[in-house]
């Protein structure tokens, strides 16, 4: 590798002397690079070269082309102004690509980057390392992406999979190892869509499935809109063959059934009569004090 050609541009202050080399940029700008070249300058100069403290060098490398200074000792070359050398841009280019650095000493090239908009005016940033099939959401207002723990919102739907390509909602408690729920859609044998929707509530509601003591099972379904309350173990105070339960849950027009959990007399269910807020258990006899579990249906 060595300098295969170097002339100055005679007339004219400052006067600038170029070099073609056949190293690299970084190679040309190393220490002793000159003293090292002497023989290779001779050659091509026909003899050695005279340099200026002042001279202002143009080198066109293997990787790109630099101007340098002269070290006050003629024994090496330094970048004119570390860092802010002038780039090359390597041809051809594309018009509304991006230019990317090609090397360290500044060279430019187009890589084939090209906005998906060139409409737009906002280069998204990612806000830290991500982790690859995470979801991307917005950080700032800015259009900063990350993949960082937060809440993501969509104002449409969210759908899992496609026609054909099956999909799975999956939710994690907050405790690690204490499994997670899965929505999972099954073929329904035909072209039909399953809805699970909520009515009209007149609260913030958590319902919570029970262990069925089982690793399958099934969900109560009605063709209608259904309401169920279950409650174990109601205290009974006795003294008389029927006894008034109150539940605010409860209509005239409400399904109850139920049992003696527990009572101090020999008693047996006869009929369940429901009405609006409670409900009134007549027993074959007064059950005495003791509870009773019922569930209601409306």
């Amino acid at each position: 590798m060595a300098i295969t050609s170097i002339t100055r541009d005679w007339g004219v202050d400052p006067s600038i002397v170029r070099i073609v080399s056949t190293d690299t940029l970084a190679q040309v700008g190393t220490a002793g690079y000159l003293t090292a070249q002497a023989a290779n300058i001779a050659y091509v100069n026909s003899g050695a070269f005279e340099w200026n403290v002042d001279d202002f060098v143009l080198v066109k490398a293997s990787d790109g082309w630099d101007f340098f200074s002269i070290d006050p000792t003629f024994a090496s070359l330094n970048v004119w102004e570390p860092g802010s050398g002038v780039a090359i841009v390597g041809a051809p280019v594309t018009v509304g690509d991006f230019a990317v650095f090609q090397s360290t000493s500044g060279n430019i090239e187009d890589l084939g980057y090209l906005p998906s908009n060139a409409a737009k005016t906002r280069v998204v940033m990612a806000g830290s390392a991500v982790v690859a099939n995470h979801i991307a959401l917005f950080q700032d207002t800015t259009g900063t992406i990350d993949d960082t723990a937060a809440t993501a919102i969509n104002s449409g739907s969210i759908q899992a999979g496609l026609s054909g390509t099956a999909g799975t909602l999956i939710s994690f408690p907050g405790t690690a190892a204490n499994g997670s729920l899965i929505l999972a859609a099954v073929n329904a044998g035909g072209a039909f869509n399953t809805t699970i929707s909520n009515g009209t509530m007149g609260q913030s509601t958590v319902y919570t499935m029970g262990d069925i003591g089982a690793s399958t099972g099934g969900l109560v379904v009605a063709t209608s809109a259904l309401r169920m309350k279950a409650v174990d173990a109601a205290v009974a105070a006795g003294g008389d063959a029927a006894q008034s339960f109150t539940d605010a849950f409860c209509t005239s027009t409400s399904v109850v059934i139920g049992n003696w959990v527990s009572q101090t007399n020999p008693a047996e269910v006869v009929k369940i009569v429901p009405g609006n807020g409670s409900f009134v258990v007549t027993s074959t006899a007064d059950a005495g004090a003791g509870t009773f579990s019922y569930v209601i249906l409306k």
